[in-house]
């Protein structure tokens, strides 16, 4: 009721009009084996509370499920295909977490999934490996992508992906973002600063940006983590810069007044 015509026409132009309309919920029961790791997230420490921002979470979710999908069919000796992996967010009265799980792709499971519980230590080894042994900026063929995950591809970032696995696994978050890459993103977008007034300023250690006769220190973060506030200095998400960079650009000008 109510629904236009997908197409245009001259004639019958009024919406549709149906009164007896029945609303029903298609689906089917799934029963299988099932894995799920449980990431419990730290609000205080942990940036999941600004949605515009928050551009690694998915990312980092997405990327330790495809992880985990590689390392345990390569353990198993498995094709992909026997193997469904996924993630949610989740929160309630306890807290924040992020759900990683992996189940069979048979009706009644085939055991793997069990069969895999007894060693997730070992894979963790290997997940870890997988997402840092590799040189790529996110991901690629020789790290995280490959056919059958072409759907996802443009959300992979193994380094997400390692810190979200790391955060887990040790409760360990990246320190700072290295000086070479803050500087690298920052000169992606001299031009445009430049265009917004802004002259910029790069030493060995820091990032400068001066407007209007007074002076910023610009510092590009780790995208994981929650920004402290400190007068004279200007904290941008990494994620930002990464995936969307005139939201960097926005923010630096919302900053810097």
């Amino acid at each position: 009721k109510g629904v236009s015509r997908p197409y245009r026409t001259r004639f019958h132009l009024k919406k549709c009009s149906h009164e007896e309309t029945v609303s029903v919920n298609l689906g089917y029961d799934f029963i299988t084996d099932m894995l799920v790791l449980e990431f419990s997230l730290d609000e205080k420490r942990l940036n999941i509370r600004s949605p515009q921002e928050n551009l690694w979470l998915g990312r980092a979710a997405q990327s330790v499920a495809e992880a985990f999908r590689f390392v345990t069919s390569k353990e198993l000796d498995v094709d992909f295909s026997e193997l469904i992996t996924g993630w949610r967010f989740r929160k309630n009265s306890t807290g924040s977490f992020v759900d990683i799980y992996l189940y069979d792709n048979l009706s009644s499971g085939a055991g793997y999934s069990t069969k895999i519980a007894t060693e997730i230590e070992l894979l963790f080894a290997e997940m870890k490996q997988l997402m840092s042994k590799c040189s790529c900026d996110s991901a690629c063929q020789n790290c995280l992508k490959h056919y059958r995950n072409q759907y996802v591809q443009g959300l992979l970032d193994r380094h997400y992906g390692l810190n979200l696995l790391e955060w887990g696994t040790e409760e360990k978050i990246p320190n700072s973002v290295p000086n070479e890459f803050q500087k690298k993103y920052i000169k992606s977008l001299e031009n445009v600063l430049e265009s917004n007034q802004f002259k910029l300023n790069i030493t060995n250690d820091a990032i400068f940006l001066h407007k209007d006769g007074k002076k910023f220190e610009l510092i590009i973060y780790p995208a994981m983590l929650i920004p402290p506030k400190v007068i004279g200095k200007v904290y941008i998400s990494e994620a930002l810069f990464k995936y969307a960079k005139p939201y960097a650009i926005e923010k630096i000008c919302e900053m810097c007044i």
